[in-house]
């Protein structure tokens, strides 16, 4: 007796408790859903406010990242307006180059800077400290064509030569605070004139300004 009571209060629970729980079942699919939809609205947001960025990026000018990345012109006619006469500032293989003939550096077969470079050479460094600041430094010694006679004791041939009164500017501008780490050292000798009819002119150091550090 007492079984079939127990049984019959079970199938009364079932009755009434099945339509609860299918309500709360559907409720929870309700919610579900609406989070979906929810969800789904801020993807679409977010989505949308990321095209938009990349347009805005796309439009916007690149910012330049450094004095030589000015107009060429007036950035050489600002340099030659601070170097003065003794260096020849032009624009060479798209690098800025500051070129001092020797006959400002050296005499006649020295490695030895003259006294007369030290006011030119303090300008450069200045300019390339203020201007350059991050960017590498060449220091390129270059020669004329003709052989080393007087002084082939001491020089194996001219783009030793030319190495050496490259490396004599190199150290001076690093005493007047040019890092030397941005800087480097090519010997050239004959092999880049810049007159192939006026030796004069191909006797030089120039100092060029490359790319960025680190590049």
């Amino acid at each position: 007796m007492k079984s079939r009571k127990a049984l019959l209060f079970v199938s009364l629970f079932a009755v009434f408790a099945a339509p609860s729980c299918t309500t709360r079942y559907q409720d929870m699919l309700r919610d579900r859903d609406a989070q979906i939809r929810d969800l789904s609205q801020d993807v679409e947001h977010l989505r949308g406010a990321n095209e938009e960025l990349q347009r805005r990026l796309m439009e916007k000018p690149a910012p330049r990242e450094a004095s030589a990345e000015r107009e060429p012109a007036s950035l050489l006619d600002e340099l030659r307006g601070d170097l003065g006469s003794g260096a020849d500032v032009s624009l060479r293989r798209g690098r800025i180059s500051i070129g001092v003939e020797d006959s400002v550096t050296f005499d006649s077969g020295s490695t030895a800077l003259k006294s007369s470079s030290h006011g030119i050479l303090k300008n450069v460094a200045s300019v390339l400290r203020s201007k350059f600041s991050g960017r590498r430094i060449l220091v390129e010694g270059h020669t004329d064509s003709d052989p080393i006679v007087k002084t082939k004791d001491k020089y194996r041939d001219n783009v030793h030569l030319s190495s050496e009164r490259a490396d004599a500017v190199r150290r001076y501008l690093i005493q007047q605070g040019v890092p030397e780490s941005s800087m480097v050292l090519v010997g050239c000798g004959q092999f880049d004139p810049k007159d192939p009819k006026a030796k004069a002119r191909n006797r030089r150091v120039e100092i060029v300004v490359a790319e960025p550090l680190g590049q």
